[in-house]
C-alpha cells in the first residue's frame, strides 16, 4: 500500500486534528500529499455530510482536505476518530455488504485500544473483529512493581480481554497462534485465502495436553503480542533456577510461593537467626530497579512484622542486589536524576553490581563474568550467592516473530531479537496488509522507541487509522494513505519505591516524594479505568464511524501556568503537601510551551544550585 496518495473509499473525507488547549487554537485549511500524525494530536475523520456548507464551499479540488490546528498540544479534551466511507454509507453500492475480518494477534497496550474503538456499534456491518490470545487477561505493565509490592492486587494490574471482547462485540479465541498461511507475492491480488492458524486446549478434555487447531480467516491482521524476557532460555540454568518477569501473572504466582516458603520457615525457627534471604535481580534496566525495590518493601515489611516492628534484624537478614551491564545505571538520563537514582538504591540498601554478564545459574549462585568499563577486557569469574533471583534483563522478540518469518517471509530485525519490521505506518515492510505495535516490532529507517509501555498506548490511535483505512479500502488497491505515527522523543519516567513514594524523570529533572506517587498511581489507574467494562457500559451512546481514542491523560478545563519561578520551586518539592494535580498540570505545560519549559528549568538550575 502507498502511503502517499489518496484513499480510494474514504476520498472526500476531511481529517481534524484537534488539540484543545487551555486557550483557544486557531485552524486553518490545507492541503498536503502526506499526513503528519504526532502521538500527541489526535484525529476526528467526518463523512463529508459532517462539514458545514461553509466547508463544502472551501474545500479544495483535490480528494480530500485537512483542517489541521496550529500546534499540537498535551491538553486535549476527548479524542474521536470517525471514519466513514461515502461508498458504505451508500444504499444502492452493492459492494457494501462484503465481509471484511480483522484478525488482533495479542492483548497488548495498543490492541485493546482498538477493540475498545471499533466495537459493535461503531464499526462498520460488514468488519468482523477477532482477538486471538494465550490469556483471558492481559497484565499491565506499568502496575505489576506495584503488584510486586503489594499495592495492587493482580485482578487490578489486569484487563479483562474476555469481558471487554464481549462488550465490544469482538469475537475472542482463547489459544496460542502457531503460525499463518499467506499468499506468495504474486499471488496477493487473488483470492487466496489469508489464514492465522490457533492451536487451542480442549477445555472438555480431561487430558490438558489435548489440542484443536483453529484456522482464522482475515484481510487484514494486527500483532501486538509484547515481548520475551532476553537471554532467559539461553543462558544455562536460568529458566530452571530464576523467576522471570513475563508472563506477569507467573511472576506474581511464583513470588507469592516463595513467600509462603519464607514465612513458614519464619513460624517454624526460633528467630530470625535462621532466615536469611538473598535476593538477586538480573538487569539493571527500569523493570530491574522496580522490582528489586518492590522485595524490598514486600520481604522488609514481613520480616519486620515477624520481628516485633524492629527494622535492625532487616539489614543482616535481607540482602537485595541488582546485576547491571552497563557502567551505571540508567545512563541515557541527566547526572541529576542519575545522581538521584543511586542515592534512591542507597536508601533503600540496594546493592548494585555494574559491567557483569551472567554466564550461568546454579541453584544457589548466579556466576557472573566482569569486564571493564571499556567493554573490551573480560575479567575474573564470581559466584554470588542468593536464595531468590528474579530475571529482569532486557525485552527480545516472541518465538512467533520466528516462526512468522520463517514460514512467511514476514520481515523481521537482522539481530537476534527478533523484532517485526514496520514503517513508520506500524505496516509490515514485506506485507502490507499485516500490522504491528508495541514492544514486538522496530521502526526502519528512524530511530525506533525503547521497549516502554507508553510507546504502546501512544500509538493505539494510528493503529486504530491505519486498521480501518485499510479494511475499508478496495480489494487490490495500493492507494490508501496511511496516517504516520512519529514517537515522542521522551516520556516521563516514574519509578515505584514500593512504600507510597516514587522516583520519576522528566526534561532531566529528578522528581521525588509521596506526590509523585499519587501521580504514577493516577495516571495508572486512569488508563486501567478506559478498559473497565462497568465505565464502559455508561457509554454505550455511539453512532457508527465514532471510534473513541481518549487517551489515560486526557485533560479539560486546566488551569493557567503557575509562575515558572513558583513552578519550578514545586517541581522539587519532596514533602506530603505537594498536590500532584499542580505538578503533573507544570510538566503539561513544559510539553506544551517550549517557551514557559526553558523559563521553568532556568529557574529549577537556580533553586537546585542554592540547596
Amino acid at each position: 500500500m502507498s502511503p502517499v496518495r489518496p484513499m480510494a473509499r474514504i476520498a472526500k473525507a476531511a481529517i481534524i486534528t484537534a488539540a484543545i488547549t487551555s486557550s483557544a487554537t486557531s485552524t486553518q485549511l490545507v492541503h498536503r500529499s502526506s499526513f503528519h500524525f504526532s502521538p500527541l494530536s489526535f484525529t476526528r475523520i467526518l463523512h463529508p455530510s459532517s462539514l458545514t456548507r461553509k466547508d463544502a464551499i472551501n474545500r479544495p479540488k483535490h480528494s480530500h482536505t485537512r483542517i489541521i490546528d496550529a500546534r499540537a498540544q498535551l491538553s486535549y479534551r476527548k479524542n474521536t476518530i470517525m471514519l466513514a466511507s461515502s461508498s458504505m454509507n451508500d444504499p444502492l453500492n452493492h459492494d457494501v455488504a462484503k465481509l471484511k475480518r480483522l484478525v488482533l494477534i495479542g492483548g497488548g497496550h495498543a490492541h485493546v485500544q482498538v477493540i475498545k474503538a471499533l466495537n459493535s456499534r461503531t464499526r462498520p456491518e460488514n468488519i468482523h473483529v477477532t482477538l486471538i490470545d494465550l490469556q483471558s487477561s492481559a497484565s499491565y505493565s506499568g502496575m505489576v512493581p506495584g503488584c510486586v509490592a503489594k499495592l495492587y492486587t493482580l485482578d487490578q494490574v489486569q484487563i479483562d480481554l474476555h469481558s471487554l471482547a464481549s462488550w465490544a462485540g469482538t469475537e475472542f479465541i482463547q489459544g496460542k497462534v502457531v503460525g499463518m498461511t499467506l499468499p506468495a507475492p504474486h499471488e496477493e491480488t487473488s483470492n487466496k485465502q489469508k489464514l492465522v492458524h490457533v492451536e487451542i486446549k480442549d477445555a472438555n478434555s480431561d487430558n490438558c495436553d489435548v489440542v484443536t487447531t483453529k484456522d482464522v480467516p482475515f484481510d487484514v491482521v494486527s500483532i501486538d503480542i509484547g515481548s520475551t524476557t532476553r537471554d532467559f532460555t539461553t543462558v544455562p540454568g536460568a529458566s530452571q533456577y530464576c523467576i522471570s518477569t513475563r508472563p506477569i501473572s507467573d511472576l506474581v504466582r511464583r513470588i507469592e510461593i516463595e513467600e509462603d516458603r519464607l514465612i513458614e520457615r519464619l513460624r517454624s525457627t526460633d528467630g530470625l537467626s535462621n532466615c536469611e534471604t538473598k535476593v538477586v535481580v538480573v538487569g539493571g534496566g527500569a523493570a530491574g530497579i522496580e522490582l528489586s525495590l518492590a522485595m524490598r518493601a514486600r520481604w522488609g515489611n514481613i520480616l519486620k512484622s515477624t520481628n516485633n516492628g524492629d527494622e535492625s534484624p532487616i539489614k543482616s537478614l535481607l540482602s537485595i542486589t541488582l546485576l547491571d551491564s552497563n557502567d551505571e545505571l540508567m545512563p541515557g538520563e541527566s547526572l541529576a536524576c542519575r545522581t538521584a537514582l543511586n542515592n534512591l538504591m542507597e536508601k533503600y540498601r540496594i546493592g548494585v553490581r555494574h559491567n557483569l554478564i551472567v554466564s550461568e545459574v546454579t541453584s544457589a549462585h548466579v556466576r557472573v563474568t566482569s569486564r571493564s568499563e571499556n567493554n573490551n577486557e573480560l575479567r575474573q569469574n564470581e559466584e554470588i550467592p542468593y536464595t531468590h533471583c528474579i530475571w529482569a534483563t532486557g525485552a527480545q522478540g516472541h518465538d512467533l516473530s520466528w516462526k512468522l518469518h520463517e514460514q512467511c517471509g514476514i520481515s523481521i530485525s537482522k539481530d537476534r531479537r527478533g523484532w517485526i519490521l514496520v514503517n513508520q505506518y506500524l505496516q509490515s515492510i514485506s506485507h502490507p496488509y499485516i500490522f504491528a505495535a508495541g514492544d514486538c516490532c522496530e521502526m526502519v529507517h528512524r530511530k525506533s522507541p525503547p521497549k516502554a509501555g507508553v510507546y504502546a498506548v501512544r500509538a493505539g490511535p494510528i493503529l486504530i487509522t491505519n486498521l480501518m483505512r485499510s479494511l475499508t479500502c478496495d480489494d487490490g488497491d495500493d492507494n490508501t494513505e496511511l496516517a504516520q505515527y512519529t514517537p515522542q522523543d521522551d516520556f516521563l519516567k516514574l519509578l515505584m519505591c514500593g512504600d507510597g513514594t516514587a522516583l520519576g524523570f522528566r526534561f532531566g529533572i529528578p522528581l521525588y516524594g509521596k506526590w509523585v506517587w499519587n501521580l504514577k498511581n493516577h495516571i495508572d489507574l486512569m488508563f486501567m479505568d478506559l478498559f473497565n467494562v462497568n465505565n464502559l457500559k455508561k457509554e454505550e451512546r455511539q453512532k457508527k464511524g465514532d471510534y473513541d481514542t481518549t487517551q489515560y491523560d486526557a485533560a479539560t478545563n486546566r488551569p493557567p501556568p503557575l509562575n515558572p519561578e513558583e513552578a519550578a520551586k514545586l517541581l522539587v518539592r519532596t514533602d506530603d503537601d505537594v498536590d500532584f494535580q499542580v505538578s503533573w498540570n507544570v510538566l503539561r505545560n513544559m510539553i506544551a510551551e517550549d517557551d514557559y519549559k526553558d523559563r521553568v528549568l532556568h529557574f529549577v538550575a537556580q533553586v537546585t544550585q542554592n540547596v
